[in-house]
């Protein structure tokens, strides 16, 4: 909403509180007085210079992080939350005086807060300059670096033409035989090597099959339905090729960009903010290390990934795949990147996908892992009431861990439950994708449960 809307739908006694708090010259007793003289004082540049200063001190993580955001509301739990760490009992009071935070009903009659698009804007563009102090940047980049541009897309074609041309067989739980995935890796532009052993989960729903470039070429190629798991164990191309053929460059790779920005943010909460400052402070070479202690309060470890890892691994690595950045090391080995102008065109909000409601997000408190194990990270009596149903308790405590196996989900099943919701329960409340093992491991148990219940079905009737 624009200020002049804010200002349209807010109460008059909230008109009034601004008014107050700067001292303006107009009727009090007049909405139209208030919002007319609001809304001319707001315009002038002098005007916010002087005391934009004062709504950031004190805030300045907060306004980040809401400057930052693709929504303009909020609810007042968010806010609260937000504000919290000025130590202030009316911190949401005080921003409304301030005039650059509006409660507003307008959205399905749900009270919620609202930043006017320009108050915003200009928040953010100080914030950016601020954070960029921080930086250690230099005109001239490494002798050597590493961009590559559109590759990832193009390599989703080469895939695509191998599973084209070629019988891939999966293991019975769903993933590329060795065979057929080294030869796909070698034709890539980019190449990987096969994983060795090792423990890997949350992100992408094949993450811990395949190396990390080729998970998220993959993850995004199901999810596009440009390929499927088929039952008789190959993989085949699906009927969304079609569509992706009929995208240019630019769509294709804004579409991988939006998959990694959704499927990577459960795991890096703030992963849009993060790329939004680095889309808008790295327009020079920038030292990674100087930014991650900069973005400290906003990259966190995810279990087994220390936080320098997130950073390194599954932002900066994974935004160089995407063509969004550029990286490379100077003569004393420190790592340097840079936005590329592909970046700057699709780092911006409109490319980024919109985040889910908060109070839905709240709710996912599973972890399903690999092997079959689910971690519940925090209680909520209703989930885990349902969880109970398909799983066995194998570690009680703060964090407790659930497991699945065949007896406990045929337990499910015949206390009437369906195996199709209790999926769809389960990528409902996951923090992050079920793992594909999984996934079709639930599929194959419930092919086999409905042939024996029709087999017995037959032999009760005949």
């Amino acid at each position: 909403m624009k200020l002049a809307e804010c200002l349209n739908t807010a109460d008059i006694s909230t008109l009034r509180a601004i008014a107050e708090r700067y001292d303006l010259r107009c009727s009090r007793h007049s909405k139209l007085s208030l919002l007319q003289e609001i809304l001319y004082t707001f315009q002038s540049s002098a005007f916010l210079q002087e005391h934009m200063e004062t709504w950031v001190h004190g805030r300045e993580y907060a306004m980040l992080r809401l400057s930052l955001e693709q929504r303009r509301t909020f609810s007042q739990e968010e806010l609260v939350g937000v504000l919290q760490g000025q130590g202030a009992d009316n911190a949401l009071d005080k921003a409304v005086q301030e005039g650059w935070l509006f409660p507003t009903t307008r959205y399905g009659g749900r009270l919620l807060y609202c930043v006017p698009e320009e108050l915003q804007s200009k928040i953010r563009g100080v914030m950016v300059q601020r954070f960029s102090k921080q930086l250690e940047t230099m005109d001239d980049g490494p002798l050597l670096y590493q961009e590559e541009g559109h590759a990832m897309v193009r390599d989703v074609d080469v895939f695509l033409e191998y599973v084209r041309n070629h019988d891939v067989r999966l293991t019975t739980d769903g993933s590329i035989y060795k065979r057929n995935l080294t030869q796909i890796l070698e034709l890539l532009e980019v190449p990987e090597e096969p994983l060795q052993s090792g423990w890997r989960f949350g992100y992408g729903r094949r993450f811990h099959d395949y190396p990390d470039r080729f998970a998220l070429l993959y993850d995004y190629a199901y999810h596009a339905n440009l390929i499927s798991e088929d039952n008789d164990g190959l993989l085949r191309l699906a009927d969304g090729v079609a569509a992706w053929a009929g995208l240019d460059m630019l769509d294709r790779q804004r579409a991988l960009v939006r998959f990694y920005m959704s499927t990577y943010r459960r795991p890096i909460k703030r992963l849009p903010q993060v790329a939004q400052l680095i889309a808008h402070a790295a327009r020079k070479w920038t030292c990674s290390d100087g930014m991650l202690t900069a973005l400290s309060d906003l990259v966190q470890p995810y279990y087994y990934d220390e936080q320098h890892q997130v950073w390194k691994t599954r932002i900066l690595k994974m935004l160089m795949h995407l063509g969004l950045i550029r990286t490379g090391s100077d003569e004393s080995g420190r790592e340097w990147f840079q936005i590329t102008q592909l970046g700057q065109q699709l780092l911006t909000p409109d490319a980024l996908p919109v985040i889910p409601d908060q109070a839905k997000e709240k709710q996912r408190i599973l972890i399903v892992q690999p092997n079959f194990e689910i971690v519940v990270t925090t209680d909520q009596p209703m989930i885990t009431a349902e969880l109970s149903m398909f799983t066995e308790l194998r570690q009680a405590g703060v964090i407790r861990v659930y497991r699945m196996t065949e007896e406990s989900v045929q337990k499910g099943v015949a206390a009437g439950k369906s195996l199709t919701a209790w999926l769809d329960f389960l990528q409902t409340y996951s923090q992050t994708p079920v793992p594909g093992n999984v996934e079709r491991t639930l599929e194959e148990w419930d092919r086999v449960m409905r042939a024996e219940r029709a087999v017995e079905d037959d032999t009760l009737t005949s």
